[in-house]
């Protein structure tokens, strides 16, 4: 009799290697959902700025609470789902030693790895956090080994009995129902679906979601998206019930009807109709005569170029404009217009408003509560609403535009301007903004705000003034297409659909066609940084359209207007050689190319318009660019620490200064012009 041979130790390796895969081959959906929540929780500079401000508040604090408590229910929802994946009928297992270790011990060890990620994220080795997470996921295993060995519904059996052939759909039902683990899982996920759903469905303004802040949000509707995923993943049979590939079918298919993204358009009192809107040079003559005092003035002139990149813009733009209202008097009373783009754009619409609805010699004792609504979470609102109304949304066939997360993103803008500021102007319309009971307001800065249309690649501008298109070439006019005023909030959006945290806003008109057919041309408005980032090349437009009025002041000897370009800068200006990235490359090199371009595309821009200003001799325009010293932690998001605005809020006050040359000449011709500081 020959004598048994021992498993090697390359036995025993290709057994772990065979079970593995025939083991998560059906719980793939696990490893997705947690390599996704690595991704998602640590790489980008939004999700750090996110946990820094938990960390920056201490482990006391609520927020981090709130992560404890998400991440425990993640851990659950990781350990049942995938129990319910490997141990109810599963079929093609290879039982053996390593087989069986592995059933024991992957929902165990599954459930170990959310604190652990967020341990990952959170590493600072001074600070608590991390290993509070870090204990709590050797909490967590501890709970899973008591469940298993005292409780009868999370007893594993002495020995699998699976089925060796492939089931129904009925009986796959059956047999999840009946087994105890089955119905506990698919009860508590319903119940934590629905629970989830009710409570990311509040109104925006009541602020629970920015209670809990985006890091809280976002776990939460990683274990929804865990659950839901294992759900269909169990009932899915690659060759005889492709539920993943049907899934898929079906959300295509529903797409073509439940497009909820219309824009809104304003209700209730608002200004004259949008076709009666000023033309640019009807806008101008009269911005000039409400400076001019005599025959012989020279009239400033100052165009705003505000680059996109989220709410570091947003902080940046607004800190910037409020900071130069300070130091040269008379400043914003000669900002013709300000183009914007993406946060930028957002930035520019609060700086307006807040012109419009604050005097001047209140506005030092109100900057700290305008302070506030720059400086707010934009972030959790908008994420709820993908995660769980829009969730929702992608299953029904029908739009219901309340869902769509955009318009979730303005009604946080306009609740934090009521909150801090106790003013509903973002509610207001675009156009109702410059309307006065004596008639426009010449006061304010014009609005071009700068999108993209998808569908044509176009440049799109939604603007109080009617744009010519002999200078705004190949650029359509939101107001135009929509035959209608928009709210300001959704003026502000409509520059700012930045990819995936937004979606593009639907304007659409209706078109004769030939035999009297009626039909719907338009598009989807995504943000402006899809074709030029920086809002000059706007600028540039505007002074073109200028340019015949002013030489017809400055010939007829009345006035002299002096224009100046101001960009205000946020993005990497930085041109050294970058190192290679070879690490999935098919994948990561196009998307690096895609907003890399992006960002430094303003750049260019930025030295090719400087470059050229000499050309703009009658009038002589100058170009000044005001950047902020780029840092690759501030984030691109709508969410930012307390610590990096105070960062940006204290760059503003130490560059936009009279430290620097440019800004001396300025507010010397300011001077010299004879402007005076108005007083409201």
């Amino acid at each position: 009799m020959q004598p048994t041979r021992l498993p090697s130790f390359s036995d025993h390796l290709r057994n772990y290697t065979i079970a593995f895969y025939q083991t998560q081959r059906n719980a793939f959906v696990i490893i997705i959902t947690l390599l996704l929540s690595l991704y998602i929780l640590t790489v980008p500079d939004q999700a750090s700025d996110m946990i820094n401000a938990v960390i920056d508040d201490g482990v006391f604090h609520s927020l981090f609470q709130y992560i404890l408590l998400s991440t425990f229910v993640w851990s659950w929802i990781v350990y049942g789902c995938t129990r319910m994946i490997l141990h109810i009928s599963p079929v093609g297992l290879r039982l053996n030693k390593e087989c069986d270790l592995l059933l024991r011990w992957l929902p165990k060890l599954g459930g170990v790895i959310p604190a652990l990620i967020l341990a990952y994220a959170f590493w600072k080795s001074d600070r608590w956090q991390p290993y509070l997470l870090i204990l709590e996921s050797g909490l967590m295993l501890t709970q899973f080994l008591l469940a298993e060995r005292y409780l009868p519904v999370f007893k594993l059996p002495e020995q699998w009995r699976f089925s060796d052939r492939y089931t129904n759909f009925t009986q796959d039902v059956r047999a999840l129902w009946r087994h105890p683990l089955g119905r506990l899982v698919i009860r508590t996920g319903v119940i934590l679906t629905l629970f989830l759903i009710a409570l990311f469905s509040l109104p925006v303004d009541w602020g629970f979601a920015q209670r809990l802040r985006p890091t809280a949000i976002i776990i939460f509707g990683i274990t929804m998206y865990t659950f839901w995923g294992s759900v269909v993943v169990y009932f899915n049979d690659y060759r005889y019930r492709p539920l993943v590939l049907m899934m898929g079918a079906y959300l295509v298919v529903v797409s073509a009807f439940n497009d909820n993204t219309s824009v809104r358009q304003a209700t209730g009192k608002s200004g004259p109709p949008i076709w009666q809107r000023p033309s640019v040079e009807a806008h101008f003559a009269q911005w000039v005569a409400a400076r001019r005092q005599e025959d012989g003035d020279t009239i400033p002139l100052v165009l705003v170029a505000a680059e996109g990149g989220g709410i570091r813009a947003l902080n940046w733009t607004a800190e910037t404009l409020i900071r130069l209202d300070s130091i040269i008097p008379g400043f914003s009373r000669h900002v013709y217009a300000l183009s914007g783009v993406s946060g930028g754009g957002v930035g520019t619409v609060f700086y307006t408003a807040f012109l419009r609805d604050v005097a001047e010699r209140d506005r030092n004792n109100r900057f700290e509560q305008f302070r506030k609504v720059i400086r707010d979470d934009y972030l959790s609102g908008v994420s709820s609403a993908l995660l769980f109304p829009e969730s929702v949304q992608r299953l029904i066939p029908v739009p219901l535009p309340s869902l769509e997360r955009a318009k979730w993103l303005e009604d946080s803008w306009a609740a934090s301007y009521h909150n801090n500021l106790a003013l509903s102007t973002l509610d207001s319309s675009l156009t109702q903004l410059y309307q006065t009971p004596t008639g426009y307001d010449y006061n304010l800065p014009s609005l071009l705000l700068n999108g993209t249309l998808a569908e044509s690649g176009q440049k799109i501008i939604t603007s109080n003034l009617q744009l010519d298109p002999r200078y705004f070439k190949n650029v359509v006019s939101t107001l135009d297409v929509l035959g209608a005023d928009v709210p300001l909030k959704t003026a502000a959006s409509l520059c700012s659909r930045f990819p995936i945290v937004t979606n593009g806003g639907l304007i659409q008109k209706d078109t004769l066609v030939g035999n009297g057919r009626i039909q719907q041309y338009g598009g989807h408005v995504v943000d402006g940084g899809y074709f030029d980032n920086s809002g000059v090349e706007t600028c540039i437009q505007l002074l073109n359209n200028l340019v015949p009025s002013i030489r017809r002041m400055d010939t007829a000897r009345r006035i002299t207007v002096i224009p100046y370009i101001l960009f205000i800068q946020n993005s990497n200006t930085i041109g050294s050689l970058p190192q290679k990235r070879s690490i999935l490359q098919e994948v990561q090199i196009p998307l690096l190319a895609f907003f890399n371009a992006w960002d430094n595309g303003s750049t260019t821009r930025d030295n090719m318009f400087n470059s050229f200003m000499d050309r703009f001799t009658n009038p002589k325009t100058n170009y000044l660019t005001l950047r902020l010293a780029y840092n690759e932690k501030y984030p691109l998001g709508w969410f930012m620490s307390d610590s990096v605005a105070r960062n940006i809020g204290q760059q503003a006050k130490d560059s936009i200064s009279l430290k620097n040359k440019e800004l001396v000449k300025l507010k010397g011709a300011f001077r010299r012009l004879g402007v005076k500081r108005v007083v409201n």
